[in-house]
């Protein structure tokens, strides 16, 4: 609860800051910091040696893949349709596209779930990151013609970010994190010991202020910006895909260990990342592609405590 209440302080300071500021400018430089201080830590406990289980829970796994990449990102392009707004469309899609996140192993954690296997379906999902940001990347050729063209005007004022080339993100949360936490188990044991005492601080340390300077940024003050009726629209579909989420996690999942670790993995999106990239195609899909992925946090945070409370009620 600490950690979800810390997550919407630094939302609610974010946007007051842009607000009365008139929003800072986005710097890749974020993208380093969750890389090193959010994704390194975490690797300090991964040996390639893990994936080698992945043949003892073919099931658990399996039923990830399909029902986040399949099932999921299926139901967010029909939910997009239906809005007839290409930038919420695209927004759903890409968090359809992220499934876990920075927080996934904390519920995991409190639910009672298998930790290892939700750990690997951890790893397996950011080793997707590549194809998945390959995949989105040719959104807009694919959906495009399906929608009306995206309002741009809200956007004008924003500096462009020119796209994101697809392997920045895998080179930068993955490569990068993998190669530095091999560097500090070899050389550094006192960093990976001092990091393993206080991970929780150093995590809720940097997701506060990751969240907060991108709720500052300029492109999230276009939530300003739109029409009620366009918020209106966002917060609906948004629901949706999370109703549909929550509801293909209960469906899928039983009270085992291992299908609570499933559970997470489909229940909760990688919003933060989601946020980070959204930042870079905001002026191709307009100011509705912010929306989705901001409410996602209120629904995501609020939804995912009660979830967490439901699970351990049941527990044994």
């Amino acid at each position: 609860m600490q950690q979800v209440i810390l997550i919407v302080v630094a939302i609610i300071l974010g946007l007051m800051t842009g607000k009365f500021t008139g929003g800072t400018t986005f710097s890749a430089l974020v993208c380093v910091v969750a890389g090193i201080f959010l994704v390194t830590p975490s690797l300090f406990k991964f040996r390639l040696s893990d994936l080698s289980s992945i043949k003892d829970h073919m099931p658990s796994v399996g039923k990830n893949l399909w029902v986040n990449y399949l099932l999921l990102t299926s139901l967010a392009l029909a939910i997009g349709y239906a809005s007839q707004d290409i930038g919420i469309a695209a927004a759903l899609f890409l968090l359809a596209l992220l499934p876990g996140g920075g927080m996934v192993m904390m519920w995991i954690k409190q639910s009672g779930a298998n930790v290892k296997l939700g750990f690997i379906i951890f790893m397996l999902n950011l080793i997707l990151l590549l194809p998945v940001t390959l995949i989105f990347s040719q959104f807009q050729n694919i959906a495009g013609p399906f929608f009306p063209e995206p309002n741009l005007s809200a956007v004008g004022h924003i500096m462009s970010t020119k796209g994101i080339m697809p392997l920045a993100p895998f080179i930068i949360l993955i490569v990068v994190p993998f190669v530095l936490s091999r560097i500090a188990l070899k050389f550094f044991p006192a960093i990976v010991q001092f990091t393993g005492k206080h991970q929780q601080t150093i995590s809720k340390t940097t997701m506060f202020g990751i969240v907060f300077y991108l709720f500052s940024l300029s492109t999230s003050q276009l939530l300003f910006e739109v029409s009620l009726l366009d918020l209106a629209k966002a917060f609906a579909a948004t629901a949706a895909f999370y109703a549909v989420a929550i509801g293909a996690a209960i469906y899928f999942s039983d009270n085992s260990a291992n299908d609570r670790a499933v559970f997470w993995h489909i229940a909760t999106r990688y919003i933060t990342l989601a946020l980070i990239l959204a930042v870079f195609n905001v002026d191709t899909f307009g100011a509705s592609f912010i929306l989705p992925i901001m409410i996602a946090y209120f629904i995501q945070m609020g939804s995912a405590g009660f979830l967490s409370r439901r699970q351990i009620e049941n527990t044994g």
